[in-house]
């Protein structure tokens, strides 16, 4: 029988490269544009932090405003032994109304208090925003890859299969031994298992995508080449969404305990009334009174004191939480930095050495082995060194964009 050439199976390993197998329904390729806005849109956590911090400006407007006036009606001096309303000349039916007006700038610094927090919330939103966006690239990416090897292997499959025939093929002309045969069997049963393992991968990252932008969209077919990621907007780390949330936050604190100290002042309150006398005469005319009530904060040891202690605790634990935000931000930079930078140089190396060296040595091994100067396990070795080769290679390139994906979440895209 025909002895397949490694420069055909080559071909037919770089097509499986380039393009991905019919793992799925036809229909409209999703893009990586497609997947992010499927993403975007009514993403649950985004939503959620904008409703917050909507919720924290109302709040602002509210704390801001003067407490609502109180309406008061006063039946004073009825005479206990006849109690008539229209016999007494004390008794007096009174109508007024009390406004309170906070202490010193309590108004003002809760309304800076809640928008602080507002702009903590909002904050808070562009990173949830930025962790979908990071979400979905992984997604989507890690779809590709699974899919791709799918394809590779499945191609793969029917040469494995043409080895073993050529093994089957020699074995009966004596030119190899049944040991030669049963190494073929054997990678062509190990090259099945890797093929369920990874149709299993594809289907739980197809599940991992739709998680982001649904089923039906994660079913649809992918472009045939990976697409690319693009580059950071090279931001100190000190610009991500969530320490600008916890700056709000630190900031907000110290909103808290200038609050607090307004407890030193005195809250005050003005009532104005109008009294009638409910016995009728000349004698009794209407009567209009106006009365200021003052507190007075004079023991502040339990109170005053210990709500501007507790207030500036509390500023301190944010300003930690801050910092702890901040640590694990520039670990996860640092340590993505140095990843990428190791991923690019393994993909360089691939492409420039690897991936020619493999199918040089394919070609070599089955001309070797036409002319009778290696054993069928060198040529097995081969074939199977240059599938490796090219899964490896589609790893590195994957995981590099992964790199890529996360550095965006980190430092953030170059705006159009």
């Amino acid at each position: 029988m025909p002895f397949p050439t490694f420069g055909k199976l080559h071909g037919l390993l770089a097509a499986a490269l380039l393009t991905a197998a019919p793992l799925v329904a036809a229909g409209p390729v999703l893009t990586l544009e497609d997947a992010e806005q499927l993403a975007l849109q009514d993403e649950p956590t985004v939503g959620r932090y904008q409703e917050l911090a909507a919720a924290r400006q109302e709040s602002a407007v509210s704390a801001g405003a003067f407490p609502d006036p109180m309406l008061i009606t006063e039946l004073m001096d009825v005479p206990a032994d006849r109690p008539r309303l229209d016999e007494d000349p004390m008794t007096q039916l009174r109508v007024g109304v009390r406004q309170a007006f906070p202490r010193g700038q309590t108004r003002a610094l809760s309304r800076s208090r809640e928008e602080l927090r507002a702009a903590a919330e909002h904050a808070r939103a562009d990173a949830a925003e930025r962790a979908t966006l990071n979400g979905v690239r992984a997604a989507y990416l890690e779809l590709h890859y699974r899919r791709q090897a799918v394809a590779v292997l499945e191609d793969n499959r029917r040469h494995f299969q043409d080895l073993l025939e050529v093994a089957e093929w020699e074995f009966a002309s004596g030119r190899v031994s049944r040991q030669d045969v049963i190494q073929a069997e054997l990678e062509l049963d190990r090259l099945e298992d890797r093929l369920s393992a990874a149709r299993a991968e594809a289907a739980a990252a197809t599940a991992d995508l739709a998680r982001w932008v649904g089923p039906r969209a994660a079913d649809r077919p992918l472009p045939e080449a990976i697409p690319e990621i693009s580059s950071a907007n090279g931001e100190a780390i000190d610009a991500h969404p969530l320490l600008v949330a916890e700056d709000m936050t630190v900031t907000a604190g110290q909103r808290s305990i200038e609050l607090a100290r307004q407890g030193y002042r005195p809250e005050w309150s003005l009532e104005v009334t109008y009294g009638r006398a409910t016995a009728s005469g000349e004698d009794n005319p209407d009567r209009l009174s106006a009365m200021v009530m003052l507190d007075l904060p004079l023991f502040t040891r339990n109170r005053q004191d210990r709500d501007v202690a507790a207030s500036r605790r509390e500023r301190h634990a944010a300003e930690y939480a801050r910092e702890e935000q901040h640590r694990a931000l520039q670990q996860g930079l640092a340590s993505t930095q140095a990843r990428w930078y190791r991923l690019r140089e393994r993909e360089a190396r691939f492409r420039e050495r690897l991936l020619a060296a493999a199918e040089e040595n394919a070609e070599a091994a089955e001309e070797a082995y036409r002319a009778g100067m290696i054993e069928f396990t060198a040529l097995m070795r081969a074939r199977i060194t240059h599938l490796d080769t090219h899964l490896d290679a589609a790893r590195v390139s994957t995981d590099r964009r992964l790199a890529q994906a996360q550095l965006l979440y980190l430092l953030g895209e170059n705006q159009p």
